[in-house]
């Protein structure tokens, strides 16, 4: 046993101190309402009307801005007040801010908010201050918003705006178009479409710009965006703004999907061409705007036009290079030439060293012209905002037109090569959304495993997840494709699961060629015996991996195994099934596939169907609910699709067990302190996870694991008050968070019923007015010694439970992979964890839970820059997948020998010292060494 020193020092990671955790939250009652005391406004009023400065009168309105609560019946004279001051004043500022605080207190409190837009209309009609006029119109903007269908001054509001639009200031015309883009009716389309449209002529850039967005505005409203408002917004295209062009180059945008079909004359030609592929064109051409924005816009957008003609696609990559007024091949052409002909050209074949052909110099053109190479310059853009927003574009038009990804497979590989990591994940991404339409040649092959030894994890990562979604063309593909991620592998040992995921999906896409590697791979002589290779060697768990997965879908496959590969089938299918499939092969027994739907969810409903009708007999009950949690578990082992069913259910029925166990304890009249004790900290542990665990719940569920909780936070306070040994303060405090948490949530379902411990209970604490422990003690005490047993939820197939697999640290023997450190310094353990079914909103609740040998414990924040979304093989982000990938720091002070440190990952919960752990803790050998003196 080591002995183990004192922490010299405090942990050198984000450690959290026993006063922070989840705050508090105030009771909220059905019928008292937790407020202070009003204050009265008129009170601030009155020191406005004794105001001598506008410095005083604004500090005086900034207050009442500030306020709380406020008494709703002094609002009218409050108003009207306000009013005044708004009329008497003359400093701008002084009525800019009663303008805001009039809507303020529209907005917090119950008051017609349609009497105040008549208020300040009438105060507006004689206001000369362009300031004060915009800052009205966007509180009747506001306003309006706030009152939705309610608010029956919508007409009066535009007719106001119309006539401000005639005003010389750009900052009113600018907020009145934003009201009229928010409030003009669908009906009148052309008429005020014209309206707005007027502006877009205007001579100030910020009014221009502001039209186009108003009509934008009114498109998302309904309003159908014609085509005859396309010309504008071209010609708006050469403007010298760059906020007018962004706006101009989203209506083109706009129009071209709504009517992608309507045909347009070709500027100086009779030709017409469908308004779609114009459009398109249009926004190539902004892929050369000086502005980075407008060209990351451009290439955005271009990713949404999906519909425009194949023609004008493919023009996007056609860059021609041009040398000495001949065309000049790239070296993607060459390559494809080269790799279709099979053969290098000798210039032995006639007419071989003939002249290219020549183009005449009035015939070229250097600038621009449309669609033409307009993605590959997004791709060449110094920016990388460009490059990325066109790479996505590319993949979104190659998942729509498989011939334009055979196209664009090229120029997503050259992506590989980028300085910018986020771009070459970007492409590495993209390549593999598209991987459905490609098959790779040896060429490109070449250039993606050079990215693989790139210095990035997540590159790593992702190149190896693009490999096992893609195709290659030949065996030679594939052998380079093997060699190479075990040469790697031997350089980054780290991205073992990684590469094993690789190969496995690899084999299952390229059964053919697999079978004639098998015997390179395996290096099976066919006269002689090889000798028995080392199943632990991850390079060779690689292949065999890869050649098992091959065999599912080829059987004739198993034929070339050697004995001793089939041996290591038997093992590798017993240490990682997720990685080795079922095979007939070795003498194996036959597995029954236990994951039917069927069969579980009818094992599922006959349990419940029991517990059910155990009710009239406790004893038995009790019996049945330990032994339906342990039969529970067994079925969230063995069939991942119900395993977040099935803990639910479990972790309910265990609460179900305590909770009755503990009523029992109300009810007797003898002490049994200790086992209360424990089975309190039991009961607590498994509603903590009831509600922070599982997500996908119904409205039924919530309802059921809000009145479990209540009940046992009701069963631990009166426990704990009958105890006499302990403060009931923190008890009661949290019985009536949890009551008022199950009332507001009773309020905003009415349709839902709660059972009658749950009436009794909140009925009767809704008519406290003093809720000490004593007397909610004595209040609740007859409920709870009557109560009937919790009901059984109802089975839900959508439930998903929060589990977390730790990668890496791998948990090895205490003489393996010793960490050691000199006593007193930091070691800095990598730890990868894959976590599934994590709700947003516990996102910031993640903790590293760190448990030394002397018993300390330490809970460390990871960082949340280290939490990333898992990519699936689509090249899109999981939704229920995370991947934390960050280090832990050690350390501590002088060991005699080496001892393991437990380390896993948790949920912080409502306070400290309620970790749910979300996996099992790993054991890692930590040796501090004391510090070498020198001479």
């Amino acid at each position: 046993m080591a002995l183990v020193a004192n922490r010299p020092f405090m942990e050198p990671m984000k450690v959290m101190p026993e006063s922070l955790g989840r705050p508090s939250k105030r009771l909220k009652l059905m019928a008292k309402k937790s407020y202070g005391p009003l204050s009265s406004i008129l009170g601030f009023i009155n020191q406005l009307d004794a105001s001598t400065n506008s410095n005083k009168t604004l500090e005086i309105l900034a207050e009442i801005q500030d306020g709380s609560q406020y008494d709703e019946s002094e609002f009218p004279e409050a108003i009207r007040r306000l009013c005044e001051l708004f009329r008497k004043d003359k400093e701008s500022t002084v009525r800019i801010k009663v303008l805001s605080l009039l809507v303020d207190l529209v907005h917090d409190n119950n008051y017609d908010g349609n009497a105040l837009i008549d208020d300040i209309m009438s105060l507006l009609k004689q206001e000369t201050s362009a300031k004060v006029i915009s800052q009205g119109l966007t509180v009747l903007m506001r306003l309006g918003k706030t009152l939705g269908t309610s608010c029956s001054q919508i007409p009066k509001m535009i007719l106001f705006a119309k006539q401000k639009l005639l005003s010389p200031s750009h900052n009113v015309q600018r907020h009145a178009l934003v009201l009229l883009g928010s409030f003009l009716p669908p009906d009148a389309e052309q008429e005020n479409l014209n309206l707005v449209g007027k502006y877009t002529d205007s001579q100030d850039a910020r009014v221009r710009a502001q039209a186009f967005s108003s009509m934008l505005a009114l498109g998302q409203r309904g309003i159908d965006l014609t085509p005859n408002l396309y010309q504008r917004a071209v010609e708006a295209l050469k403007d010298d703004y760059e906020c007018v062009r962004k706006e101009a180059l989203q209506l083109i945008f706009e129009i071209g999907v709504r009517h992608p079909e309507h045909l347009i004359k070709i500027e100086d030609s009779d030709q017409e061409i469908r308004l779609i592929d114009d459009a398109f064109g249009k926004v190539c051409i902004m892929l050369c705007d000086l502005s980075m924005h407008v060209r990351t816009q451009a290439a955005e957008l271009l990713g949404g036009m999906s519909k425009v003609s194949e023609e004008f696609l493919h023009q996007t990559l056609d860059k021609k290079l041009m040398s000495n007024m001949r065309r000049k091949k790239s070296l993607h052409e060459r390559s494809l030439e080269h790799f279709t002909s099979g053969e290098w050209s000798t210039g032995k074949k006639w007419a071989d060293d003939a002249p290219k052909e020549m183009l005449a110099a009035d015939s070229i053109s250097l600038m621009a012209s449309g669609a033409c190479g307009a993605l590959v310059q997004g791709l060449e853009d110094e920016f990388l905002e460009v490059r990325t927003a066109s790479v996505d574009s590319m993949c979104q038009l190659a998942l729509t037109n498989p011939t334009f990804a055979v196209t664009s497979l090229d120029f997503l590989v050259d992506m590989f090569n980028d300085e910018i990591e986020a771009v070459r994940l970007k492409a590495i991404f993209s390549l593999t959304a598209i991987s459905k339409h490609i098959i790779l040649r040896e060429d490109q092959v070449e250039i993606i495993l050079s990215s693989l030894e790139d210095y990035s994890v997540e590159v790593r990562e992702g190149l190896h997840i693009m490999l096992g979604a893609c195709k290659v063309s030949t065996q030679n593909c594939l052998t380079l494709v093997v060699q190479k991620v075990l040469d790697v592998l031997s350089k980054y040992p780290q991205d073992k699961l990684s590469a094993y995921g690789c190969l496995q999906r690899v084999g299952q896409k390229h059964p053919e060629l697999c079978m004639s590697l098998t015997p390179q791979l395996l290096q099976d002589h066919p006269f002689f015996d090889s000798p028995e290779r080392d199943v632990e060697d991850p390079s060779y768990i690689c292949i065999l991996i890869m050649l098992f997965n091959a065999a599912q879908h080829l059987p004739p496959m198993l034929s070339l195994f050697p004995d001793t590969t089939v041996k290591h089938y038997a093992y590798l299918r017993d240490t990682m099934p997720n990685f080795v499939p079922r095979l007939p092969i070795g003498g194996s027994p036959i597995e029954m596939n236990l994951t039917g739907a069927t069969g579980s969810r009818q094992f599922l409903e006959t349990l419940l169907v029991n517990i059910q009708s155990s009710y009239s007999a406790p004893k038995a009950r009790q019996a049945l609910l330990q032994a339906a949690q342990e039969n529970l578990a067994r079925l969230a082992a063995i069939d991942p699709s119900l395993s977040g069913t099935a803990n639910f259910t479990a972790e309910f029925l265990g609460a179900q067990l305590l909770t009755e166990q503990l009523q029992s304890c109300v009810q007797s009249q003898t002490q049994t302190r200790a086992p209360s004790k424990e089975c309190l900290n039991q009961l607590v542990r498994r509603c903590l996870k009831l509600q922070n665990l599982f997500s996908n719940l119904t409205l039924d569920d919530q309802l059921l694991v809000k009145q479990i909780s209540l009940r046992a936070s009701a069963l631990q306070l009166v426990l704990i008050v009958k105890d006499k040994n302990q403060s009931a303060l923190a008890p009661c405090q949290l019985l009536l968070h949890i009551a008022s948490d199950a009332s507001v949530f009773l309020e905003d379902n009415p349709y839902l019923t709660p059972d009658s411990f749950t009436k009794a209970i909140l009925s009767q604490l809704a008519v406290l007015t003093d809720p000490k422990p004593g007397r909610v003690f004595r209040e609740i005490l007859p409920i709870v010694q009557v109560a009937a047993p919790v009901a059984t939820p109802l089975i839900n197939i959508n439930i998903k439970m929060c589990t977390a697999r730790i990668l890496e640290p791998v948990e090895a023997n205490s003489t393996e992979n010793v960490f050691k450190v000199t006593a007193g310094l930091i070691a800095a353990l990598p730890l990868v964890v894959e976590i599934e079914n994590l709700q947003e909103n516990q996102v910031q609740n993640l903790r590293i839970k760190i448990k030394y040998p002397d018993q300390n414990t330490y809970m460390a924040v990871p960082r949340l820059r280290d939490l990333k979304k898992v990519i699936l093989e689509n090249g899109k982000p999981s939704d229920d997948k995370l991947k934390l990938r960050t280090q832990v720091l050690l350390s501590h002070g002088v060991w005699t020998e080496a001892s393991q440190v437990e380390i896993s990952l948790c949920l912080s919960v409502r306070r400290p010292g309620n970790e749910l752990e979300l996996c099992k803790p790993v054991k890692v050998t930590l040796f501090p060494k004391p510090v070498k003196r020198g001479i």
